[in-house]
């Protein structure tokens, strides 16, 4: 019986406004709705440890009657949300929520990547070149406007 191989779905998030503090509200919001919707692994990527430190503290406060298990990335320490950057990444997670300027290594062994994009010129034209490398991969792309 010949089975399909399924191939990771990737979701372009793009956004009218510039102010980062909004885009990391918006991915906590997409982590915590994967998360109740009992996606078993999010992966979230971002450029550095200091900005992964940043979306870490801002999950515990983002909203008041929210909780979200995550954790920076460690070898001691596994949760449902692992944090990561590209010298400290994440491998055989469901969905990644990207936050940074390249595709992360977990790309190809996941089932959903969402792609933060930002309303500004040099990060639109990096997605565009995310966009080309997962189409050349066989990924299923699409695109959400986001607010």
């Amino acid at each position: 019986m010949n089975q399909a191989i399924k191939k990771p779905q990737v979701l372009f998030h793009q956004f009218k406004k510039k102010s980062g503090r909004d885009l990391l509200v918006y991915a906590c919001r997409l982590v915590e709705k994967g998360y109740k919707q009992g996606t078993s692994s999010i992966y979230i990527h971002c450029n550095n440890e200091d900005e992964a430190k940043e979306i870490d503290a801002l999950l515990w406060t983002f909203r008041q009657e929210s909780f979200v298990p995550h954790s920076l990335i460690s070898k001691d320490n596994a949760s449902p949300i692992e944090i990561g950057w590209q010298e400290n990444q994440a491998s055989n997670v469901k969905a990644i929520v990207n936050l940074s300027n390249q595709i992360p290594e977990a790309s190809k062994d996941t089932d959903k990547i969402h792609e933060i994009v930002e309303n500004d010129e040099d990060k639109k034209k990096m997605a565009r070149e995310k966009w080309k490398s997962y189409k050349s991969n066989g990924f299923i792309i699409k695109s959400h406007k986001a607010d």
